[in-house]
């Protein structure tokens, strides 16, 4: 997709946005200075990535690859690294999540249940394990990621199999799902208009990484499913794509639709999971 950044972008201005390659140019120099030559590579994933970045709302996604395991002191000052950056006058200081992986990990095609250093605002930098959709976030690295130092992302990991990005997607799918059955704080969360935007287009992304075996931005993943899903869901699609939303809670109706629209994904991802066994 043309809009797409992509690893060719120069390192030295890796995206068209000269705040945005200010605060990442300074958070690298803060980050080498602590890591030293445990630093492999810095990449930006996400929005910026996919090519649907909006600098008014879109956050920043950093992957930091490192030679080895971090010793307590080094993630003891990245922690306080990122707690001061929190607090400082940054636009982006609200607006920014990181990984720290070792690069051998970059390979493994599932999360396990090991813990890396994770930074997921409004939280602390924190030992966490990665999350089920890693394997898409995978794959964006190695086909869109943006350098902002570091080899070229391709030459760190291999290709992402198409099933496992809908393996990740159907999991995806399905915890949702579970949630939308199961618990009344998920739908109240899921009637607030931001959440709700973001549900229907990441449906959208699902659907579309179900059908294809690749990853798109929402607004790409938007514009295919108008195309190609049933007309019922045009509307819905298309007032969450323009940001057509409520400017207090959704209506019920439009919550229940996109309730609807998330058992129609559950039922095509489970449709897949049959053909893929057979």
């Amino acid at each position: 997709m043309s809009d797409h950044l992509g690893s060719a972008a120069s390192p030295q201005q890796p995206t068209p946005y000269p705040d945005v390659n200010t605060v990442v140019h300074e958070l690298l120099t803060s980050i080498q200075a602590i890591l030293g030559a445990q630093l492999r590579g810095m990449y930006l994933l996400g929005s910026l990535a996919l090519g649907d970045f909006h600098p008014q709302a879109s956050d920043l996604d950093l992957v930091i690859v490192t030679v080895g395991t971090l010793s307590d002191e080094t993630f003891a000052s990245l922690r306080e690294l990122h707690r001061r950056f929190d607090h400082s006058a940054s636009a982006w200081a609200t607006r920014l999540d990181a990984v720290y992986l070792p690069q051998e990990v970059l390979r493994e095609a599932f999360p396990t249940a090991a813990r890396y250093p994770i930074l997921e605002w409004p939280g602390l930098l924190a030992l966490e394990p990665l999350e089920g959709g890693w394997p898409i976030q995978r794959y964006t690295l190695r086909e869109y990621g943006v350098v902002v130092s570091g080899p070229d992302p391709s030459s760190l990991l291999d290709p992402v199999n198409p099933d496992d990005l809908r393996q990740a997607s159907a999991a995806i799918v399905e915890r949702w799902r579970d949630q939308a059955h199961r618990d009344r704080e998920w739908v109240a969360w899921l009637r607030q208009p931001d959440n709700h935007t973001f549900v229907v287009l990441t449906l959208c992304r699902l659907l579309y990484t179900l059908d294809t075996g690749s990853v798109a931005s929402k607004p790409a993943a938007a514009l295919w499913a108008e195309r190609t899903l049933p007309s019922r869901w045009s509307g819905l699609i298309d007032r969450a794509a323009t940001q057509q939303h409520a400017t207090d809670d959704e209506p019920e109706d439009e919550v229940n639709t996109t309730l609807a629209l998330l058992e129609y994904t559950y039922e095509h991802s489970q449709q897949w999971q049959v053909s893929s066994t057979n």
